[in-house]
């Protein structure tokens, strides 16, 4: 009876191990991991390598993705193709495929592993969106291309053994993206994908300069492969990835030129199509002139969410000037587009533009990205990457902190001042007469809570502040004054340690002044009676130096 038990143990063993070596054959080939625009096109590719047919009742993908293949067979030297989204995907490629069950492949890499019914694993790996795995030429992380195992009979988890998809007949556009790759086929192993130009750039000395994706042939150096452009010679680099058009004649200045690239071919003669001619916008500024457009103004902590944000640019050149290709790339992300500011004129760029022209009546342009309300370095550059423009603000240092959340933003009176140093700067004087809700922390016996106010705005974005003085008086910080405890009841302690004598005033947030008095002491309190509780401005000022301070108050009333 032991030696029948023995034998039946060995048999089954026998069987598992026939069984998971045989299925084995059935290898993943190809991946679209992260397909231009939605991930609806999503897909994995299942090849049977050998001479028999293999029942998959019972397999499933445990990582990556999850899905059960239940009464599915694939033929010898087939494949099968599981798709994120059945319908789209077959739409597009006009082949069959199941949808799998749950999740999606991660678009920076993902660990695919799929099991027998025994719990065997029958194929696993790791692909990755960076080196040595397939990152070009055309990028499978969103620029178009599926990732494809070139010999199934090698271990399909080295990077090396893949490439990307390289069947550019599928003219499936998706998001302006051509497609390539070849579910239901098997790896070329051949570079039939046509070359890229991927930017191009003028410079003032009669030149444009464009990059391509990979090395192109002679035909780059044909002036008929170019349109939109005048006479010009052009000259490959020792790389023949870089073609440098040399024009007859200067692009017009400040004037952005739009030219096409077409039908140019790589080193093994792939050739470009109507498909993916490229066409270029370019613009010079051959007078420099562009670098005289100026940050004047800036609302980097407008009260409530920060929506009401914006930075005001002037154009102090005397010139009208396009500022196409112009670009912030510290502190907001934000290009202009095919824009003319005229000679003495503004131009806003806001976060929230709906908002804001809802607001002031005044249409910005949007940027992403948000404005620190303590610290920021604002760098405005032009198109060929030099500045034009840099402020580095803050909400304390000599910049005035009536601009860090209370109302007020801060302005350049006069263009001939360096903007980069705080005293250039003042907070606006002119009203809107629009009031913002905001709200302060507030302590209510043992209790913190968040307390409603109105906050009035002081900015004039798209003019000039009306109220700026002719000579401005630039004051210095005043360092060495503490004011404690804050929030308080109305009853708090100013502490002097200038060693110098102070003056203070206190107003509410709509400019009235409440109290005002002079500090004879290292160490004065401070007594409110019958003040309303809510935020108060409490200015310090040296009396016999420009030194001022100015702090905010915050009145529990309890």
């Amino acid at each position: 009876m032991k030696k029948i038990l023995f034998f039946a143990v060995l048999i089954l063993i026998s069987s598992h191990i026939v069984h998971a070596q045989a299925e084995s054959d059935i290898v993943i080939t190809e991946i679209m991991y992260n397909p231009p625009g939605e991930d609806t096109l999503e897909f994995i590719e299942l090849y049977n390598k050998s001479d028999f047919g293999v029942n998959l009742t019972g397999w499933k993908f445990v990582k990556g993705i999850t899905h059960s293949l239940s009464g599915t067979f694939i033929s010898p030297k087939s494949y099968i193709i599981l798709a994120k989204d059945k319908d789209k995907f077959e739409s597009r490629f006009g082949v069959p495929a199941f949808q799998w069950e749950d999740g999606g492949l991660s678009n920076s890499g993902d660990t695919l592993v799929l099991v027998n019914p025994f719990g065997d694993i029958m194929d696993s790996l790791r692909y990755n969106d960076n080196a040595p795995w397939p990152t070009g030429p055309i990028d499978p992380d969103g620029d178009g291309a599926s990732i494809a195992l070139c010999d199934p009979e090698l271990d399909n988890k080295d990077p090396l053994n893949w490439t990307i998809g390289d069947d550019p007949t599928q003219t499936i556009i998706v998001n302006n993206e051509l497609i390539y790759a070849h579910p239901f086929d098997s790896c070329l192993g051949i570079d039939l994908i046509p070359p890229i130009p991927e930017h191009a750039e003028a410079n003032c000395d009669n030149e444009i300069i464009i990059y391509f994706n990979e090395p192109v042939n002679m035909t780059a150096e044909l002036q008929q492969n170019y349109t939109g452009l005048g006479a010009f010679t052009a000259d490959r680099d020792p790389t023949w990835t870089i073609v440098t058009l040399t024009l007859d004649e200067p692009l017009p200045d400040g004037v952005l030129t739009t030219f096409c690239v077409q039908d140019i071919q790589d080193l093994p003669g792939n050739q470009m199509t109507d498909l993916n001619t490229e066409c270029f916008e370019v613009i010079c500024h051959s007078t420099g002139e562009v670098r005289d457009i100026i940050i004047t103004e800036i609302m980097y902590n407008a009260p409530g969410k920060d929506s009401l944000d914006f930075i005001e640019l002037y154009n102090n050149s005397g010139v009208d000037r396009n500022l196409w290709g112009c670009y912030f790339d510290k502190g907001i992300d934000f290009q202009f587009p095919d824009f003319t500011l005229g000679a003495g004129e503004y131009v806003v760029i806001a976060e929230d533009s709906i908002g804001f022209e809802q607001t002031y009546g005044i249409t910005p342009f949007k940027w992403s990205g948000s404005l620190d309300n303590n610290s920021e370095s604002i760098s405005f550059n032009y198109v060929d990457g030099d500045s034009i423009d840099f402020v580095d603000y803050n909400d304390n240092m000599g910049w005035d902190t009536l601009a860090d959340g209370l109302g007020y933003s801060l302005v350049l009176c006069d263009f001939s001042l360096d903007n980069a140093d705080s005293l250039s700067w003042m907070v606006a004087t002119t009203s809107t007469g629009i009031f913002v809700e905001d709200s302060v922390e507030v302590i209510v016996g043992t209790d913190t809570i968040q307390e409603a106010i109105q906050i009035e705005m002081f900015a004039n974005p798209g003019a000039y502040d009306s109220g700026c003085e002719v000579d401005v008086q630039y004051v210095e910080e005043l360092a060495g004054v503490h004011i404690y405890p804050n929030p308080n009841n109305g009853v708090f302690f100013i502490d002097n340690q200038e060693n110098t004598q102070l003056e203070y005033e206190i107003y509410d947030l709509y400019g009235r002044e409440i109290r005002r008095g002079n500090l004879t002491n290292t160490q004065q309190q401070i007594h409110l009676k019958n003040v309303p509780k809510g935020v108060y401005l409490l200015r310090l000022t040296d009396k016999f130096s420009s030194k001022s301070t100015t702090r905010k108050i915050v009145m529990s009333g309890e």
